[in-house]
C-alpha cells in the first residue's frame, strides 16, 4: 500500500492507495488445508486398512487450488471428490480430485458450486462445510474420507 500526505494551513489529507481486491485477498488468504482419509469417517465407517491425505493450498493469485492425494494400502482407486458437507453427512461433490497433485479451478467446480469461484470453495473449507472422499472398485460409495481443516 502507498500512501499520499498532504498538509495544508491546519488540516492533513492523508490519501491510501489500497491494492487490487484479487490481490489482496490471495494474499490475506493463502491457506493450507488437510483431509486425513479413514474408513471409519465414512457415513456409514467402512472396514478398510486403507487410509490416505489430502492436502490442500490456495494458489498466490488466489483462482486455483493446488492439491495432493496420497493414500496408503489402497487398491483399485476409481475416483476422489470434494464434497460439500459437514461431518457425518453425506453430500453432492463440488470437485473431483485424482491421485497425486492437482489443482482445483473454478471451471471444475460442480454440483452446488457449478458456475461459483474458488473463494466460495475456500470460504467452505475454512468453516469446516467440506469433505474429501475416496472411491474404490470394492467400495464404489467411498473407501474412506476426511473432513478438510485447515492446516
Amino acid at each position: 500500500m502507498s500512501s499520499l500526505v498532504f498538509v495544508s494551513l491546519g488540516s492533513i489529507a492523508i490519501l491510501s492507495q489500497q491494492q487490487p481486491p484479487t490481490t489482496a485477498y490471495a494474499q490475506q488468504q493463502l491457506q493450507a488445508f488437510i483431509a486425513k482419509l479413514t474408513g471409519k469417517d465414512e457415513v456409514p465407517a467402512v472396514d478398510t486398512q486403507a487410509i490416505g491425505k489430502a492436502q490442500f493450498q490456495l494458489n498466490s493469485d488466489g483462482n486455483e487450488i493446488n492439491y495432493d492425494l496420497t493414500t496408503t494400502n489402497l487398491n483399485s482407486f476409481t475416483i476422489a471428490h470434494v464434497h460439500q458437507g459437514k461431518t457425518g453427512e453425506n453430500r453432492p461433490p463440488v470437485a473431483e480430485l485424482q491421485m497425486g497433485k492437482g489443482k482445483i479451478a473454478s471451471s471444475d467446480l460442480q454440483g452446488p458450486l457449478a458456475g461459483r469461484q474458488i473463494p466460495d470453495l475456500i470460504d467452505l473449507m475454512k468453516n469446516g462445510g467440506t469433505y474429501a472422499n475416496v472411491h474404490t472398485q470394492q467400495n464404489p460409495n467411498d473407501e474412506f474420507r476426511g473432513q478438510i481443516t485447515t492446516g
